[in-house]
């Protein structure tokens, strides 16, 4: 030891060797804690207890799992770009896509952990009730959005966890391997019965015909088409369908109502016998309504998740299609991510609830929320929900959080305060169980007529009803109308501006017509009850530098400069093309290029309008008692 003070040579030789030896020690260290994501842990021996859940886990052919005990029960990750998922580069030239960050996967030892104080202390905060089936909520706070954005991510790590486990179960169907499931491996595992614990807090509507989502989601098998209305939107109803068998003959539909109460007996029966392929459902015999309690709007999520499609498309009942509603599979945003939403027109500024509300609940979003318009100030409104695509082989949790926010007390007291009825609880609901998606990058366009001039439009209408022809003598019904169109006129403003009037477009990924809602009216806001002309299109603005010229946030204007490489927002503005802008009770938008929509179109947008006369003739038949047979109409000449 003398020696080795004394010389410098042995002095550094042994810092070397101690260094060397503190750094295999770390890599080991590094190997055994990275492989489950953790943060630094201290080892320990396994206990009887981990060892049982070991061999459960071998006993169902998870060799591969790594099993990791250690003193720390729970784990920390620290989020940055590498952990976000990829997509193709290209996919940003056509669509805002959200990159999620990944959510930790649950692992043996999470599994082992529920057997802790701890892991105990943990479920039980997480399986806490918010209210009891039957309770009358009032107070919005007992309603903690952040727990259960919380306990969504940490059923969907257990879930990806468990779903390996219960296909390697005995038994030849779902039901089968779900007894199994719920009687002998439940007893056993803590992780199965705080799934289904879980489960049943967050989703309790599922439990009507299954024990599990598990069996749920085994059922679902194809593509199709799903479609609610009741009695009062039947009339709609008859035409959306039929538009969609002109452009897609082969793919099933499946149209969702509330019982009888609901869509009557002659009215089902109507919709059974007027097309090929088609179901008529009733929800409440596959979903447990006594938790959904639905009504209005509510019911189009839940219909999804109800419906027997792996992938589906939801239409709303005033909405139609220009190209074929198929193609929609096959749209790159949607087939990178398996969740498709339309933008809405871009309307009311400076509108805070919707951002402080996510905000509150979710610390942790994905990448696109703070580059919507919604978070930017610029609108109030961001999804239309008149079409919506989801592959439920892959977003099941997606969807089921989507559900969730339109449960009976939470769309009442908040989903549908703080957003207009259910159109952002599809991507806000897949914020929160942190699932990607796709929006169509242009916002709402428009289609129908060239803005007439209302002076001389109020004149031509006041001179018909002075001048009538008694040889053709009109119903007050028609002279009503008139005097109500010419009501709507004396309200319009005067714009020297080119405009379209009418139905909210909404484009495909080529920047082509490929959809519109808001039926066939000049204005059903308005009450103008005259069928649209669809003649011209005019495409709105989307993701390009002039749309944030309106960005009020002075921190986020010096981040879009930065972005832009521009000085000020002066710069930003000189630069850009203005987008189009919508006068909402017009219906109407100016300041783009009006262009003439395609003769194949035009000649579709006519026989739709004929189909609507028909099926609301046999609607007045079917109110008045009359019995009515679909069939005698030849649909396809129309």
């Amino acid at each position: 030891m003398h020696t080795i003070k004394r010389s410098p040579i042995l002095k550094l030789v042994v810092a070397v060797a101690l260094n060397l030896g503190v750094l295999l020690l770390c890599q080991q260290y590094w190997r055994t804690t990275g492989e489950d994501g953790g943060i630094a842990r201290s080892g320990r021996a396994a206990t009887a207890g981990d060892r049982s859940a070991e061999q459960i886990l071998i006993q169902q052919g998870h060799q591969h799992i790594p099993i990791v005990l250690t003193n720390a029960q729970f784990h920390i990750i620290f989020f940055d770009s590498s952990n976000i998922n990829k997509v193709p580069e290209e996919l940003y030239l056509t669509h805002d896509v959200a990159i999620p960050y990944d959510i930790p996967a649950w692992t043996a030892a999470d599994s082992a952990a529920l057997r802790t104080a701890m892991g105990y202390d943990m479920m039980m905060a997480l399986l806490k009730p918010e209210y009891n089936l039957h309770e009358d909520v009032h107070e919005k706070e007992q309603l903690d959005f952040a727990r259960s954005a919380r306990g969504e991510r940490v059923y969907k790590s257990l879930w990806n966890f468990l779903r390996p486990v219960f296909e390697s179960l005995p038994g030849d169907t779902s039901a089968e391997k779900e007894r199994v499931f719920i009687k002998e491996l439940a007893p056993k595992r803590a992780d199965v019965d705080f799934f289904l614990r879980l489960e049943k807090r967050l989703y309790p509507f599922l439990h009507l015909k299954h024990r599990t989502s598990f069996t749920l989601f085994d059922s679902y098998k194809g593509k199709g088409f799903v479609l609610c209305a009741g009695n009062n939107q039947f009339k709609f109803i008859v035409s959306s369908i039929q538009a969609i068998r002109r452009l897609q003959p082969d793919l099933p539909i499946q149209l969702f109502h509330m019982g009888e109460g609901d869509l009557s007996k002659e009215r089902q029966e109507y919709v059974r016998e007027m097309t090929h392929n088609i179901e008529v459902v009733d929800i409440t015999e596959v979903l447990d309504n006594d938790h959904m309690r639905l009504g209005g709007w509510s019911i189009k999520a839940y219909s999804m998740l109800a419906s027997r499609f792996e992938e589906v498309i939801l239409v709303d009942s005033d909405a139609y299609f220009l190209q074929d509603p198929a193609k929609l599979f096959d749209d790159p945003g949607y087939k990178a991510t398996g969740g498709l939403f339309f933008y809405d027109r871009t309307l009311f500024t400076d509108w805070h609830a919707g951002p402080n509300f996510l905000r509150s609940m979710m610390p942790i979003m994905s990448t696109l929320p703070t580059q919507l318009r919604s978070f930017r100030g610029i609108s109030q409104h961001e999804q239309e929900s008149g079409v919506v695509v989801i592959n439920k082989k892959t977003r099941l949790n997606g969807l089921l959080a989507i559900c969730k926010m339109n449960s009976k007390w939470e769309r009442d007291l908040v989903s549908y305060r703080v957003f207009y009825g259910d159109k952002e609880t599809f991507w806000t609901g897949f914020e929160m169980a942190q699932e990607p998606y796709a929006f169509m990058r242009t916002y709402g366009s428009v289609v129908g007529e060239l803005r007439d001039d209302p002076v001389k439009e109020i004149e031509r209408l006041e001179a018909a009803l002075e001048n009538e022809d008694e040889s053709h003598p009109r119903s007050e019904r028609e002279k009503q109308k008139d005097q109500d169109e010419i009501q709507y006129h004396k309200r319009r403003p005067v714009l020297e501006k080119e405009a379209v009037c009418g139905a909210q477009l909404h484009l495909d990924h080529l920047g082509q017509p490929m959809w519109w809602n808001g039926g066939l009216m000049r204005n059903k806001n308005e009450g103008v009850q005259r069928i649209l002309d669809f003649k011209y299109w005019m495409m709105a603005g989307g993701m390009s530098e002039h749309r944030e010229r309106n960005v009020r946030d002075k921190e986020l204007q010096r981040e879009l400069l930065w972005d832009l490489g521009k000085e000020s927002m002066d710069d930003v503005e000189k630069d850009a093309v203005e987008d189009p802008e919508w006068i909402f009770h017009e219906s109407c938008m100016y300041g783009g290029e009006a262009r003439l929509l395609e003769e194949e179109k035009k000649r579709l947008t006519e026989s739709y309008i004929e189909m609507d006369r028909v099926g609301k003739e046999d609607e007045a038949k079917i109110k008045s008692g009359e019995s009515v047979d679909p069939k005698v109409h030849d649909w396809d000449s129309m």
